[in-house]
């Protein structure tokens, strides 16, 4: 019934046309209106166009949920977001808050109480290197180096002040570490012992060389190296115990015989002169008796 009342549809239509403009003919015209009528009237009432009406009405239904659903889902987002930028904020404010103590914490390296210089400057000991004293003390100082190497190290304000040598050896403290001037008096003390010590054991090691026969000098080229300059013999032995090399020099034509310390850089090497004597030639005998 449906695809009849469609086809009756359309001719009615289009013969509402073809009188109006092929025959002029009003009647015909009004009679294919309301037929055209009619037959919609008609078709409104099959089922097919019935089923076709609720079709559409269930499709127009989906489509308003899709675009409420959508509409949600964009306001949940924007509402997500919100809450995102809501709460980044305190994160935020964390982070600074961090920044802030590590600063703090880098700024407390360089920055001490006075007590904790001292503390610390009390473990300093004279003839220190400069990397063992800023190691102790832990904090940076302010430091200056003059000319001729010498260097002085500042902690707080003139709290604890060190000066060193040019061998970068702490050697002086104005303020700040009492010890180290006592240190170093003692230090020059023993120094100066060693070095009497040391020139004592080297005065004694140029007379015993100085008195030792030429014989047995020959007869042990293994410790003595000898040279011969015309009258002059040149012989050069190391007595060892952290002393400089000796240097014996016979003149022959006068008997006479000189110990220095052997100098090895420049053209002369004879350095200080240490003893002078008469050469022994030849060893003494002991006389056995029968």
């Amino acid at each position: 019934m449906g695809p009849l009342l469609s086809l009756l549809i359309v001719l009615s239509f289009g013969s509402i046309f073809y009188f109006w403009l092929k025959r002029h003919n009003k009647k015909l015209v009004i009679a294919s209106v309301i037929a055209t009528v009619v037959f919609t009237g008609l078709m409104t009432l099959t089922p097919e166009y019935k089923q076709e009406v609720t079709k559409e009405e269930r499709q127009e239904k989906a489509d308003n949920k899709k675009k409420t659903s959508h509409k949600e889902k964009l306001k949940s987002k924007s509402v997500n977001k919100e809450n995102k930028v809501v709460k980044t904020k305190p994160s935020l404010k964390k982070t600074e808050k961090k920044k802030k103590a590590n600063s703090s914490k880098q700024d407390d390296k360089y920055v001490v109480s006075k007590e904790t210089l001292l503390s610390r400057a009390k473990k300093l000991k004279y003839g220190m290197s400069l990397n063992e004293v800023k190691s102790i003390m832990q904090v940076k100082p302010s430091e200056e180096e003059n000319d001729r190497g010498f260097i002085n190290l500042t902690y707080g304000k003139d709290v604890v002040d060190l000066g060193f040598d040019e061998n970068k050896r702490l050697t002086a403290a104005s303020t700040g570490a009492p010890q180290i001037q006592k240190q170093g008096e003692k230090a020059a003390q023993q120094k100066k012992k060693n070095a009497k010590s040391r020139e004592s054991s080297l005065k004694s090691s140029a007379q015993y060389f100085g008195t030792k026969s030429s014989e047995s000098i020959q007869n042990n080229p293994s410790a003595f190296k000898t040279t011969q300059d015309g009258d002059l013999l040149y012989i050069l032995w190391n007595p060892g115990d952290h002393l400089p090399l000796l240097l014996r020099v016979d003149d022959t034509s006068t008997n006479i015989t000189n110990v220095y310390i052997y100098n090895k850089h420049g053209d002369n090497p004879k350095g200080r002169h240490l003893y002078t004597g008469r050469t022994i030639v030849q060893k003494k005998r002991s006389i056995v008796y029968y």
